[in-house]
């Protein structure tokens, strides 16, 4: 059970930095993450909030997956609950550090991309379930046996087009962001010596009755 127990704190760490590192990429004021570039599209294109954006996107992403069938987990639905939680959080508290210079915003930029790939990294390991976009990211790695980070750049790219053909608006970080993510994740994974083709996420079901047998030991 202490396992399990450490796994869920690992999978609230991840959370903190993935939503750590969009805040600080958004404060290197050099564009926009590939997503909220689609979130922006939408929110011109159609009319609907920011978060509106990201709540519509992320429920026809999960849609998707479960097609696919990628395993809906509890971690997919405390990420859907949490991020943007812990993403306010860090903006109401003011303590990042908002880019003001060229030097200072490319500075910014590479720590806040080195600690959301991180923070992806670190929850995905835990097998407890997928973000909707992360999911996506993990069923077609498996399903076209391609490399991660191949998979990841495809998605950012063709969610950026999309988003900026929408009207998003797009920078230098976000096209740097895009092409780099995907492989850091992979990297950090290597470095960890985890293979991602090979982790196993348990769905919401297979999580409780797992759950209920510890419990009941």
């Amino acid at each position: 059970m202490k396992r399990e127990i450490f796994k869920y704190l690992k999978l609230i760490f991840g959370i903190l930095l993935c939503s750590l590192g969009v805040v600080i990429i958004l404060n290197s004021n050099l564009g926009l993450s590939p997503w909220d570039v689609l979130n922006q599209g939408l929110n011109k294109t159609i009319g609907v909030t920011l978060g509106e954006a990201n709540l519509l996107v992320g429920a026809v992403v999960v849609l998707v997956s479960i097609f696919l069938r990628q395993p809906i987990g509890s971690g997919t639905i405390i990420n859907f609950l949490l991020v943007g939680v812990f993403m306010d959080i860090y903006v109401y508290l003011d303590i990042v550090p908002k880019g003001e210079v060229l030097l200072e915003k490319i500075l910014i930029l590479i720590i806040g991309i080195f600690v959301f790939s991180y923070g992806c990294y670190t929850y995905i390991s835990t097998g407890l379930g997928c973000g909707p976009r992360d999911g996506l990211m993990m069923i077609l790695t498996k399903k076209l046996k391609y490399p991660l980070w191949k998979i990841k750049t495809a998605i950012e790219v063709v969610v950026l087009t999309i988003g900026y053909f929408l009207g998003g608006t797009v920078g230098i970080g976000t096209i740097i962001a895009s092409v780099c993510v995907g492989p850091l994740i992979q990297y950090f994974f290597k470095m960890n010596n985890q293979d991602i083709k090979l982790l196993e996420h348990r769905s919401v079901i297979r999580e409780f009755q797992f759950l209920k047998r510890k419990v009941l030991k």
